[in-house]
């Protein structure tokens, strides 16, 4: 009897290795791409609070596919801020 190749490499039938071809990478401009990136974005502060269940509850059924919990505060913030 001959022995069989057994084995999820022999039965896949997967196709040859093929060696991936290394790019140079330009660091200078690299650098240059990611501060452009980060310079669009404008200063932030971070805000952290506590709302009762109740109240997250509601306002996430009134927003809901209307924009984000963060979109929904910030325009709220905005509009009274213009009063």
């Amino acid at each position: 009897m001959a022995k069989e190749k057994l084995g999820l490499k022999n039965s896949l039938g997967l196709s040859p290795k093929v060696e991936i071809k290394k790019s140079e990478i330009d660091v200078e401009q690299t650098e240059k791409a990611v501060k452009e990136i980060h310079s669009k974005k404008p200063e932030v502060h971070r805000l952290t609070i506590d709302l009762p269940m109740d109240l997250y509850k509601a306002m996430r059924i009134k927003i809901l596919g209307e924009s984000s919990v963060r979109d929904h505060i910030i325009k709220l913030v905005s509009d009274d801020l213009k009063k």
